[in-house]
């Protein structure tokens, strides 16, 4: 395992702990009936806000490590996680992904 290996996985790790984090943040909000509480609506936009600030800053951390362990091992199994990517920049959609009513064929 080299340096570059043991960053990668550090880099995955932590995005996916962050992840886990923000979504804790949001479970513990909610009460005996899955409802969220909140003081004040305010604190509701802030709360809500800082979630998603720290799932986006998660996903990106998570993807920048797994990328780069991929290009690491690239002939063994590296192509098998790049491939997807590189589907998204070459064609830029998901196959079966869900589309708008409007755009569906009649």
């Amino acid at each position: 395992m080299t340096n570059t290996d043991f960053i990668a996985t550090l880099l995955s790790l932590i995005g996916a702990w962050l992840f886990y984090r923000s979504r804790k943040r949001v479970f513990d909000r909610r009460n005996e009936y899955g409802q969220e509480i909140f003081e004040s609506y305010r604190k509701k936009l802030t709360a809500r806000t800082i979630d998603l600030l720290l799932a986006f800053i998660a996903i990106v951390i998570m993807l920048t490590g797994t990328i780069f362990l991929a290009l690491q091992h690239l002939e063994s199994w590296g192509w098998i996680v790049l491939a997807p990517i590189a589907w998204l920049f070459i064609v830029g959609y998901i196959p079966g992904g869900k589309c708008r009513p409007q755009d569906r064929p009649r």
